[in-house]
C-alpha cells in the first residue's frame, strides 16, 4: 500500500521551489529544490509528475496568496476609487512582504509552460474586481 502524501511535504516543496527560483530562476535544477526542502530527490516527483507541473502548482498557490492579500475585505459598496485603492494597497503590501514570491510570480507569468488551466485558476479569485456591476476593471496583469 502506498504511503499517503503529506500536505506538509508538498508545502515544503513549494516553499523551497520559491526560494530556489527566486535565487536561480526557473531553470534551476529540481535537485536544488529537493535539497532546500530537505527531501529525497525522487520525493518531489511523488507530488509533482514533472517540473512543469510543480511550476504550475506554485503559480496557482502564489496567485491565491496574492488574491487573499488584495481581495480580503474588498469594499464592494464603496466608490471605484476606494476599491482600486484597496486592491492596489493589497498588491503593494503583498509584494513588499513577500519579495521572493513576487519575483517568482513575475518569472512564471512570462514562462512559456503556464497552462490555460493554471491561468484560469490564477485569475478566478480576482473575478469580483472585473464584474460588470462596478468592479475595478480587468485582472489580466495581476
Amino acid at each position: 500500500m502506498a504511503k499517503p502524501k503529506s500536505e506538509d511535504k508538498r508545502n515544503a516543496i513549494l516553499s523551497a521551489a520559491t526560494q530556489v527560483f527566486a535565487e536561480r530562476g526557473l531553470g534551476a535544477p529540481t535537485a536544488a529544490i529537493t535539497s532546500a526542502a530537505g527531501i529525497a530527490e525522487g520525493s518531489l516527483f511523488t507530488y509533482f509528475k514533472t517540473k512543469d507541473e510543480l511550476i504550475n502548482a506554485l503559480y496557482r498557490e502564489l496567485k491565491l496568496e496574492l488574491a487573499d492579500s488584495m481581495m480580503s475585505g474588498f469594499p464592494r459598496k464603496q466608490s471605484v476609487r476606494h476599491r482600486l485603492e484597496h486592491v492596489w494597497n493589497g498588491y503593494v503590501h503583498w509584494g513588499v512582504a513577500n519579495p521572493d514570491q513576487q519575483k517568482v510570480l513575475k518569472q512564471i507569468q512570462v514562462w512559456g509552460g503556464l497552462t490555460q488551466e493554471s491561468k484560469q485558476a490564477g485569475s478566478a479569485p480576482f473575478t469580483e474586481m472585473a464584474e460588470d456591476d462596478g468592479g475595478c476593471g480587468g485582472t489580466k496583469d495581476l
